[in-house]
């Protein structure tokens, strides 16, 4: 299958190279990758099994024959990771049941030579009995760094004999480590943004010449280019003594998998990509793609998205990789790992807006950033329900079809998602016990019971945040009138302002003893599961609180939609409608709105098989929590509708009234005029 591999990121220039793709499978006992080297044109894979076995194999760039490579190794032994020297060796770090570490050193028949033991040179571990995460990676002149990721970064060096020299550290989290093109150990350490570190091996330091790479999610070296970066959504490749890469491709007109990336070049410049397609039943799918450059003769579909979730790339990674017909582009502004300023965020979404009045409208729009209700005011947005009602593979019974209801506005379905969290409060069911609902006064009464810091992942801003997303009676699209200067909306203020004064606890923080409540947005089985535990089997599912009771609000994983403006609407619905098939549903972050995944997914986790099963301890759901994320689902009737620029409008002013600074009614009219002149804008 061919892709053109054009600049599609806002901000990036055109790259005329196109690539073809050949893929090749690797066997299904292999559930993960720590490493891809290549040599002598064939890839080398450290490779880990379910059952917890590790290897060495190789593929080959013509025909990915996957062969186990015989090294030397007990049973016992686990391969963490590994390195090749300049004479063919292979370097490989191991620890075994009884937690030593080592360094191994093998022949190129795979015969063991030498070993070096770690236990003693390493930092002592931060978390006792746990795996230590380490890197490997020789220079040219056959210079060896172990570096581990512990939140910080530790290096050690050590000769080529395998004599431990020194150790640098630094306190950025580590990515990765790289052998350059130039033969130089390359350290990838950050956080939000990464930089890439070398090793002076003379003066025993950092190399003073520091490469910022800001957003990364993959670090590969080269051996034309120096080195290349992924990240989360295009490729770059870095020449030797530059500080700025080119763009080579976007990762979705390849058909890529987008999780557990490793890639590796060629001597001819060819590409060899290991990645793997996410599955919520536990195990990562992988395939071997060589890239190399030839023509992709299908019709382009265009597809704009601000910030494309992984999701969003993944399915049209998918998509392109398999559709004959079609392929879709995907323009990003930002990547999504990207941190992004508030300015730099509206002016994007300033940049697409203009785009679109003077009539560059793309065929297809991830409508995950943007406001739904404008798009659909100005009838950008084509109706999807037509398109699921001729389609013969489609069947509504096989969905939960609440969720297309909750997205419906004025009868018709704007955008299509794969999936749903659902976005709830939960409590033991003694603190509600005698009402008759859950409204704002119930809300307030829990507070002045049990305390305005009784309430979990739940600070004032955070509140205020979540009711403007899933109660849209102060803003009215239609008539382009909002209401934030209203009492019901200053009495809302006022209680966000009561727990933002007196709680110290904010979003995202780990369960104390004495939450009451707790707000938790639902995208997982486990998520019950845990509070299931936590409240000693007496939960109660609260919903949010409303004017007539509780209620539960959707979050949709993509929102993805057809323009009404686009000349391939049938090519774009081809894209579109593969959210729907049950089997990339079973592939989505969040709950499958098609049942039968639904129905495989929750399995997985009653059988402690899911990708969720790191949020509680004991790994296993019960049929019980099955049920109840079922009912939350399935009864969900409104839809969470972000808007960040008028949240940022709303939250700029709440906080002047939480600092205390003006008074809630001083708030609320400020709020109401800023409010009122951007939806004037929008309209």
């Amino acid at each position: 299958m061919g892709a053109t591999a054009c600049g599609k990121q806002a901000d990036t220039e055109e790259n005329d190279t196109s690539y073809v793709a050949a893929y090749f499978a690797v066997p299904d006992a292999v559930t993960g990758i720590s490493r891809l080297l290549i040599k002598d044109d064939t890839a080398y894979i450290c490779c880990i099994e379910e059952n917890g076995a590790s290897y060495l194999a190789s593929m080959a760039a013509d025909g990915g024959d996957f062969q186990k490579q015989p090294i030397e190794v007990d049973d016992s032994v686990s391969l963490l990771d590994f390195a090749f020297d300049s004479t063919g060796n292979i370097w490989t770090i191991c620890t075994d049941h009884a937690g030593s570490y080592r360094l191994n050193k093998f022949d190129e028949s795979g015969k063991a030579v030498q070993s070096v033991a770690l236990t003693e040179i390493l930092e002592p571990s931060a978390i006792s009995g746990a795996v230590r995460n380490l890197f490997l990676s020789i220079d040219a002149e056959g210079n060896i760094c172990i570096a581990e990721k512990s939140g910080s970064t530790s290096a050690y060096l050590f000769d080529s004999s395998g004599q431990f020299l020194f150790s640098l550290h630094n306190e950025g989290n580590l990515l990765t480590t790289i052998t350059t093109a130039e033969g130089q150990i390359g350290v990838c350490v950050g956080r939000m943004d990464y930089n890439l570190l070398t090793v002076d091996m003379k003066s025993r330091d950092w190399n003073k010449d520091t490469i910022n790479l800001g957003t990364t999610a993959g670090l590969y070296g080269g051996t034309d280019s120096n080195f290349y970066r992924f990240d989360s959504s295009s490729l770059y490749r870095y020449s030797a003594g530059v500080q700025e890469g080119k763009h080579v491709f976007n990762w979705s007109d390849m058909g890529l998998g987008t999780s557990d990336i490793h890639l590796g070049e060629l001597s001819d410049g060819r590409l060899m990509v290991l990645a793997a397609s996410p599955d919520q039943t536990g195990t990562f799918s992988y395939e071997m793609a060589v890239l190399s450059q030839g023509e992709d003769e299908r019709t382009v579909l265009s597809m704009v998205s601000l910030s494309a979730g992984p999701g969003v790339v993944q399915a049209v990674s998918d998509f392109n990789k398999t559709n004959s017909k079609y392929k879709v582009e995907l323009t990003e502004y930002f990547p999504y790992e990207q941190n992004v300023s508030d300015e730099e965020w509206n002016n994007a979404v300033i940049n697409l807006n203009t785009r679109i009045i003077s009539g560059d409208m793309p065929d297809i729009l991830d409508m995950s950033d943007l406001s739904v209700p404008v798009y659909h005011k100005k009838g950008l947005l084509e109706d999807l329900y037509p398109y699921m009602e001729k389609d013969p593979d489609i069947h509504m019974d096989d969905y939960f079809e609440n969720v297309f209801q909750a997205i419906s506005i004025d009868g018709k379905l704007p955008y299509i998602t794969d999936g749903a969290g659902i976005s709830t409060m939960l409590a033991d069911a003694d603190i509600i016990s005698g009402s008759t609902g859950w409204t704002l006064p119930n809300l307030e009464e829990v507070l002045n019971t049990y305390g305005a810091d009784s309430i979990s992942n739940l600070s004032g801003a955070f509140f205020l945040k979540v009711m403007l997303r899933a109660d849209d009676s102060f803003v009215d699209w239609t008539s382009g009138k909002c209401s934030f200067d209203s009492p019901a909306f200053i009495k809302l203020l006022e209680l966000a302002g009561e727990i933002q004064n007196k709680s110290q606890n904010s979003a995202g923080e780990e369960l104390s003893d004495t939450y009451a409540a707790a707000y938790q947005a639902v995208l997982s089985i486990y998520h019950i599961t845990q509070y299931r535990d936590y409240y000693h089997g007496n939960l109660e599912v609260l919903g949010l609180p409303g004017g007539s009771g509780g209620y539960q609000a959707l979050i949709p994983e993509v929102r993805i939609g057809i323009s009404s403006a686009s000349q391939k609407k049938e090519g774009a619905w081809e894209f579109v409608r593969t959210l729907l098939s049950e089997e990339h549903q079973k592939s989505c972050t969040m709950l499958p709105i098609h049942k039968g995944a639904f129905e495989t997914v929750m399995q997985a986790a009653i059988d402690g098989k899911s990708t969720w099963k790191w949020l509680y301890e004991k790994g296993k759901a019960t049929k019980e929590d099955a049920e109840l994320t079922k009912m939350l689902l399935s009864s969900a009737d409104y839809v969470a509708n972000g808007n960040q620029i008028l949240e940022n409008l709303v939250l700029a002013e709440a906080q002047e009234y939480f600092s205390g600074a003006s008074s809630a009614q001083e708030a609320a009219e400020k709020m109401q005029n800023r409010v009122t002149l951007y939806i004037n804008e929008q309209m």
